[in-house]
C-alpha cells in the first residue's frame, strides 16, 4: 500500500511530501524482511494474552481487567517495548529513513554546528501509546494478521518518528515551568494534531532535514 501521512500531522512538517517519499522508500525496501519478524512478534503477543487469560488471578494481577487503553498493568507497560520501541527491529533510524526531524531551535543549532549535548530525541507520539494502540487494533481485528501487516502497520509507521529537540523543550524543570512537553496528558489523536507540541510552545512546522533517497 502507499503510505500517506495524515493531513493533520503532515501540515506541521516543513517538507511532508519528502517524508512521504522516504516512508514509502523505507517500507518498500524493507517490508519483505520485516514482515515475518513483525508477524512473529504479533503472534507472540496474542499467544501470551490468550494463554494468560486462562488463569483469572494471574490475568488480573499482570494484565488488569483486559482494558489496556484505560487501565495500567504490567502488560500495558510491556507493549511500550514489544510494539512501541521494537516492532521495527532497529530498522527505523535516520540512516535508513533518509530524513530527520528537528524543532526550529534544534535545527538552528545543527546548521550552526553547535549541537553539543543540547539536544534530546523525543518520540513524538509516545512509545507506550503507540504500542497500546497497535495491540488494541490487533485484538479488535480478531487477530487479523493480514490486516495488521499489510494495512495497519504501514499506514501508521510514521507514529514511530522521533524529533530532535532542545533538552529544555523536552521536559519541565518543575511544576511551574511552562516549557516542556506534557507526558500522558494527550490522546494519540491529539498528538497527531501536534497539540502537545503547540501547548509546550514548540514552534511548528518541524524542520525536515533531508539526507537524500538513495
Amino acid at each position: 500500500m502507499k503510505i500517506i501521512l495524515p493531513e493533520k500531522f503532515a501540515k506541521h512538517l516543513s517538507s511532508p511530501n519528502y517524508v512521504n517519499n522516504c516512508l514509502n522508500y523505507y517500507w518498500n525496501k524493507h517490508n519483505k524482511i520485516l514482515l515475518p519478524a513483525i508477524e512473529s512478534r504479533l503472534i507472540g503477543l496474542r499467544g501470551e494474552w490468550e494463554n494468560a487469560s486462562k488463569y483469572p488471578d494471574t490475568f488480573k494481577a499482570f494484565y488488569g481487567n483486559g482494558d489496556i487503553i484505560n487501565q495500567t498493568s504490567v502488560f500495558r507497560s510491556y507493549t511500550r517495548l514489544a510494539s512501541g520501541y521494537n516492532i521495527k527491529f532497529n530498522t527505523f533510524k535516520t540512516t535508513i529513513l533518509r530524513f530527520e526531524l528537528f524543532s526550529e531551535a534544534a535545527y538552528a543549532l545543527k546548521l550552526d554546528k553547535k549541537i553539543g549535548n543540547k539536544l534530546t530525541p523525543d518520540h513524538i507520539f509516545g512509545t507506550t501509546e503507540v504500542g497500546v494502540q497497535m495491540f488494541e487494533a490487533y485484538k479488535n481485528s480478531y487477530w487479523d494478521l493480514d490486516y495488521m501487516l499489510n494495512e495497519y502497520i504501514p499506514k501508521n509507521i510514521y507514529q514511530h518518528s522521533i524529533c530532535r529537540i532542545l533538552k529544555s523543550e523536552h521536559q519541565k524543570e518543575n511544576k511551574d515551568d511552562s516549557n516542556g512537553i506534557a507526558r500522558g496528558k494527550h490522546t494519540l489523536n491529539e498528538k497527531i494534531s501536534m497539540l502537545h507540541y503547540k501547548e509546550s510552545g514548540i514552534p511548528l512546522p518541524l524542520r525536515v532535514h533531508k539526507l537524500g533517497i538513495m
